[in-house]
């Protein structure tokens, strides 16, 4: 091998060397695309030009003030009802079953909506990190028909609590023996799902998930419905005292 050839390795060797680690070397350049070019001779594939907008503009949310809706008459708050068209499934401003002076909106299951349809209220708006509550009561089914496949979600949509109507007793609580409340406290570090016997009870925990905890603002959901399951042979009434809402400060 000759000196001049030897001594070019060498000076490459050295470079990698004095590269690596703090100092790693420049990725590769990317090669140009290739198509039409605009009239200032930028980098343009489909010919239009650059006015400086990305292609994939940010989506711009409207979060929900703190609330609390008491079912006094049609929900408001920038809560939507759908029970599909149905006017039997769905009594805002009626008299609780089990609380005298309590005034609830009743929720009735419909035997005929398949698993995952029913009765559904949505925020118009977003939430986020902050606390989310409901007083309840759910139908009592375990002697009527144990095996019915009906569930009760509310909370962030897809990470509220779920309470599948044929075991409705969470953390020890028993949502169906009369109005009781559950919720969750969702903050950028971990969701914490509970439920408590008395609006001034002490919450006991269901669930507390700090891995992959969601970031971005959802829409806030009440949900009755249908499972896979045994469909319903009785409209099963779910009463809701209120809905609450505070966001984190």
């Amino acid at each position: 091998m000759d000196i001049n050839r030897l001594m070019l390795l060498l000076a490459l060797g050295a470079a990698v060397s004095c590269n690596s680690g703090k100092y790693p070397l420049p990725a590769p350049e990317k090669p140009k695309p290739e198509g039409n070019q605009g009239e200032s001779g930028d980098d343009n594939p489909d010919g239009k030009p650059d006015d400086g907008t990305p292609d994939n503009p940010p989506v711009t949310v409207t979060l929900m003030d703190a609330f609390k809706e008491d079912f006094s008459g049609e929900p408001g708050n920038g809560l939507t009802l759908d029970a599909g068209g149905k006017d039997f499934r769905c009594f805002p401003g009626f008299p609780s079953l089990t609380e005298s002076g309590s005034t609830i909106l009743m929720l009735r299951l419909d035997a005929a909506k398949d698993a995952g349809d029913g009765i559904k209220l949505t925020s118009t708006d977003y939430v986020h990190f902050g606390s989310y509550s409901a007083r309840l009561r759910l139908p009592d089914v375990k002697s009527v028909q144990p095996g019915l496949g009906a569930s009760v979600e509310f909370g962030p949509e897809g990470e509220g609590v779920v309470i599948d109507v044929a075991s409705p007793t969470v953390a020890g609580v028993n949502t169906a023996s009369k109005l009781c409340v559950i919720g969750l406290d969702w903050s950028a570090d971990k969701l914490v799902r509970w439920v408590k016997s008395t609006p001034s009870g002490d919450k006991k925990v269901i669930e507390e998930v700090t891995e992959n905890v969601p970031q971005d603002p959802l829409k806030l959901v009440f949900k009755y419905c249908h499972t896979d399951g045994a469909a319903a042979n009785y409209p099963y009434e779910l009463e809701i005292d209120w809905i609450e809402y505070s966001p984190q400060e």
